[in-house]
């Protein structure tokens, strides 16, 4: 008897405690939705929501909420990159959206937790609901147009869904307006396929290797450390073969290429150069600290132990072995101001931040010769040194040249201390162009009048110049002065950076608003 009054108070305990958690998590449901609705007088769960036709064409639809007589708010869900995504949507009454909320989710951190920040939940503030919401890379053109969050496209259009299953659940069932079908998952192709197998290509053959084979290689263990360019350390414990280790099983040796691309499922990409292929063991990551790399890293991670954190790729995609980089001859060095004034830059919002940029097609283009199987480089004052391709930085890549860690490098597919910052120089095989407000911390300089000089000899060389003895250059301004120096002279002349533009000293000023130097 005694047993089956504690089983009974057991139970009533369970169930009190469930209530309580059910009731509580409601409660704070609804304050969130009152939240929208100031001055709602009542605000009231729907009960028996479940319809036929909604439940087919708005699965994501959970729960809505009647505010004064109309249902005008809807708690929704739809599957992200990790699990579901909670939304709560609210809609006036005056067929406009209001904002939006994020009540939970399961997205990593690492992954989207910028879709929780003001900044992007106010791109859904004060909107029309006659269309659909769009999710797009980077330029808001139209009204229901959602600028993505930056390396998180997956969340981001769960989101989008979400609240356009809200959308269209409130015209069918306040207008009998019937609106396109809205899935509760993000569509497959954009995943971009397999999270199971990677691809390494070259000039007459590829291999496509799978998350079980990667185990059937030599493995190397070893301990890491990632540095993000933000400055942030992770210590890590790794398993998986070198990529030397699998290209020789299939009788290819790394060491005839002159460097390797890498490609991540969400399309970040980086080069590694022959130089950092031959002191680096780069491993292809299956395990991490003892256990299976989440699907959100799958197939593989690249772990690059040497190098900083731009080039440790997650989602392996591909691996390209380029056999054929064309080598660097700098040949001008352009001062970064003057060669950009006359391009429209662009105000592109990354993170939160709305500053000033550059597209770096529109950079090249001023180029009087551009190789397509160079390296595009960029530099920065922490050393870090990272190549691309010419071909991937036309594609809608931009310098940040205002705000927090500019210069820098952004992209929409370029998560937050996957970047350049602080960006020194950077170059094409013929071409390099100068920050000289970066170029002072990384070079010697003497103090000039009032102010501080960079040596000449110092920045060229920086900037990837060479010459010998017989080289010539010649200095060239906006008012399209030249001033013919000798490799002498180098070492005699210094610039001089203030408000913006550059002068060239050699004892005193010799030349104001410098363009650039050539290598004749």
């Amino acid at each position: 008897m005694k047993n089956r009054y504690i089983l009974i108070i057991l139970i009533l305990l369970i169930v009190a405690g469930t209530l309580f958690f059910v009731l509580n998590d409601s409660s704070e449901e609804e304050a969130a939705v009152r939240a929208f609705y100031p001055e709602a007088k009542k605000v009231t769960l729907i009960k028996g929501f479940d319809d036929l036709y909604g439940s087919l064409y708005y699965p994501a639809v959970k729960r809505a909420y009647d505010i004064d007589g109309k249902t005008c708010a809807y708690v929704v869900s739809c599957v992200g990159y990790n699990g579901p995504i909670e939304v709560l949507a609210a809609i006036d009454k005056n067929d406009c959206l209001i904002g939006i909320q994020i009540l939970n989710h399961e997205e990593s951190m690492d992954y989207a937790e910028h879709i929780e920040k003001d900044w992007f939940l106010n791109r859904f503030k004060n909107l029309p609901i006659n269309k659909y919401l769009n999710l797009v890379v980077l330029d808001k053109e139209n009204p229901e147009d959602i600028v993505q969050v930056t390396g998180a496209t997956i969340s981001s259009q769960a989101v989008v869904n979400a609240v356009n299953a809200a959308i269209g659940h409130y015209h069918y069932w306040n207008y009998n307006i019937q609106m396109a079908k809205v899935p509760d998952v993000v569509p497959q192709e954009m995943w971009q396929q397999d999270i199971n197998s990677f691809a390494i290509n070259w000039d007459d053959g590829s291999i496509r290797i799978d998350t079980d084979e990667i185990k059937e290689y030599d493995q190397l263990e070893m301990d890491v450390t990632i540095i993000n360019t933000t400055g942030t350390e992770t210590d890590m414990h790794v398993v998986g073969p070198t990529l030397l280790d699998v290209l020789e099983k299939e009788g290819i040796d790394l060491n005839e290429y002159a460097g390797i691309g890498v490609t991540g499922r969400d399309g970040y990409y980086t080069m590694i150069d022959k130089e950092k292929l031959t002191v680096n063991d780069i491993i292809l990551t299956w395990k991490v600290d003892g256990k299976i790399i989440k699907d959100e890293e799958k197939p593989i991670r690249i772990s690059v132990p040497l190098e900083l954190g731009p080039y440790w790729v997650k989602m392996v995609s591909n691996i390209d072995l380029y056999k054929e980089i064309s080598p660097k001859d700098i040949e001008k060095v352009h001062m970064f101001n003057p060669l950009t004034e006359d391009i429209e830059p662009y105000y592109y919002e990354y993170y939160g931040s709305k500053d000033k940029s550059f597209e770096i097609g529109k950079i090249l283009a001023k180029f009087e010769e551009v190789d397509e199987k160079g390296f595009f480089t960029m530099a920065a004052t922490d050393g870090l040194l990272k190549n691309e391709t010419i071909s991937l930085v036309r594609q809608r890549y931009f310098l940040k040249v205002e705000g927090d860690n500019a210069p820098m490098n952004i992209a929409p597919k370029f998560k937050l201390g996957m970047n350049v910052k602080h960006m020194t120089h950077f170059s094409t095989t013929k071409d390099a162009v100068i920050f000289p407000e970066k170029m002072i911390e990384v070079v010697r300089t003497k103090p000039i009048m009032d102010s501080e000089g960079m040596l000449l000899e110092d920045v060229l060389l920086v900037a990837g110049m060479r010459w010998d003895e017989k080289d010539s250059f010649t200095a060239l301004n906006r008012n399209e002065e030249k001033i013919e120096l000798t490799t002498e002279d180098m070492l005699k002349c210094y610039l001089i950076y203030e408000d913006g533009q550059v002068s060239l000293y050699k004892d005193k000023e010799i030349m104001t608003g410098l363009l650039r130097i050539e290598k004749k």
